[in-house]
């Protein structure tokens, strides 16, 4: 199944790219945008899931495959490609995403939709290159305001 902007559009998703990452200690915030960096959504997320984000997205070489890694590899052996994640709820404080997955076959792609978090969905997408969406009414309501410092902030 392909999907072009006018499908995303009627799904209300907005494409986000991962903006920056604040190291806390014991964790990260991810800081998502949208391409105009007029809307910016934040997850708090643990150290092993930031420090995956950080290795996908500085094209960081890992001696041995970590779990990221190994599960991109695993997908690829399959001949499967993520399509695209999306954010897509808020509750208790706990974000939910999807993997939208997809396996090609002679004519046409299989699709398959994973439960996942939305830390390791962007972990994915960001090894396979894929696009990282977050609901609109999701957006509206929990975007913060555009910050006006990067002061200790992980700019990637």
């Amino acid at each position: 199944m392909l999907y072009n902007f006018g499908m995303l559009f009627l799904l209300n998703l907005v494409e986000v790219e991962v903006h920056g990452l604040l190291d806390i200690g014991d964790g990260y915030i991810i800081v998502l945008s949208d391409k105009s960096q007029m809307k910016f959504l934040t997850m708090t997320i643990g150290k092993n899931e930031g420090d995956a984000i950080i290795i996908a997205k500085e094209n960081i070489e890992t001696p041995r495959p970590l779990t990221h890694e190994l599960t991109t590899n695993i997908i690829k052996n399959l001949d499967g490609n993520i399509e695209y994640i999306e954010i897509y709820d808020l509750k208790e404080g706990v974000y939910y995403a999807k993997i939208h997955l997809t396996k090609k076959f002679l004519f046409f792609k299989d699709e398959r939709i994973i439960d996942s978090r939305p830390s390791d969905a962007i972990a994915l997408a960001l090894r396979f290159k894929s696009k990282i969406y977050v609901s609109e009414k999701l957006l509206e309501n929990v975007e913060i305001p555009k910050p006006k410092k990067k002061k200790k902030f992980y700019d990637i």
